[in-house]
């Protein structure tokens, strides 16, 4: 009976014991699981907000006495309003861009795919960073934009319309007979040969729409 009283106290003290370290380390435990840093993930940019990627343009001015050679910094789309509706062009899919003159009613852009829309547009002004500085341009002395180098426009009359298409600037020197010379730095096509060759290495081939019928899409300013 005297070994009983004596063992029992001592089973109880280990129990008090095992629970205690049990109860500690479940403390440790969630202390650390506090403590661990979280991996939050990352939010995906905003298309909205990301910075215009800079695209190489040749301008070239109403008055044709300079061109503008450099990058723009902070626009990449072309606003144009066409008898279908209004969209949003990216630049980097444009090849040229021909700004209403003279008896032009209208905005012609040429795709790199070869597509051309005609329609609406209201450039304000565009900055053009050069090797010399920057270059704010008002929209209203813009003749024209290019993004793709060895191109030049040039304007043929189709049934009855004036039709401007891009042509590689060396055919430009040869004019054929009935196709008002090409500008450098302005659209066109060889009628003989509508389908363009590379003009550098490393750029987009270009092919012309068929000129069997007026562009889609033309509206006046």
């Amino acid at each position: 009976m005297s070994f009983l009283r004596l063992i029992v106290p001592v089973i109880s003290s280990c129990i008090l014991v095992v629970s205690v370290s049990h109860a500690q380390e479940a403390d440790v435990g969630e202390a650390i699981a506090e403590a661990a840093p979280t991996t939050a993930s990352r939010p995906a940019p905003d298309a909205a907000t990301a910075a215009a990627r800079p695209i190489t343009v040749a301008v070239s001015l109403v008055d044709e006495t300079v061109g503008i050679t450099g990058t723009l910094s902070d626009t990449n789309t072309l606003s144009i309003k066409t008898a279908f509706g209004s969209a949003e062009l990216p630049l980097s899919e444009v090849a040229g861009i021909r700004f209403p003159r003279g008896d032009d009613t209208a905005t012609t852009v040429v795709m790199l795919n070869g597509d051309s829309i005609t329609g609406a547009t209201d450039v304000k002004f565009i900055n053009v960073e050069t090797t010399w500085g920057s270059a704010k341009i008002n929209g209203q002395n813009i003749a024209a934009m290019l993004f793709v180098p060895g191109l030049a426009w040039q304007s043929q009359d189709v049934l009855g319309s004036k039709r401007w298409i891009l042509i590689e600037s060396q055919r430009a020197n040869a004019t054929p007979p009935g196709v008002s010379g090409a500008v450098p730095g302005q659209p066109g096509t060889n009628p003989s040969n509508p389908q363009l060759s590379q003009p550098s290495s490393g750029q987009p081939r270009i092919i012309n729409p068929p000129a069997l019928q007026p562009a889609p899409g033309r509206v006046s300013n």
